[in-house]
């Protein structure tokens, strides 16, 4: 399925992913047809360590972060999904 550049991508990091800063610098990738380490470094806008440890913690929906990263805005709002927005 190949996305508008408008349209949100729904990842369920759980399903797929070690982690969730690996299920968002993946999805990015994927969706900019490039390998994960042309991105620049994920550290750069958010500490991958404490954004994992965070919504790998949750097992509700009380969860609220939201950020900028490589041209797209990242919302997490639950403890399995993550939506990634081109900005």
């Amino acid at each position: 399925m190949s996305l508008e550049w408008n349209e949100t991508e729904t990842v369920f990091w759980t399903n797929q992913y070690e982690s969730p800063s690996e299920a968002i610098v993946t999805a990015i990738a994927a969706k900019e047809s490039v390998t994960e380490t042309s991105l620049p470094p994920l550290y750069n806008r958010i500490d991958p360590d404490a954004l994992d440890t965070i919504v790998s913690g949750q097992t509700n929906d009380d969860i609220q972060i939201s950020f900028t990263y490589s041209g797209y805005t990242v919302r997490i709002r639950d403890s399995e999904t993550i939506e990634i927005t081109p900005t």
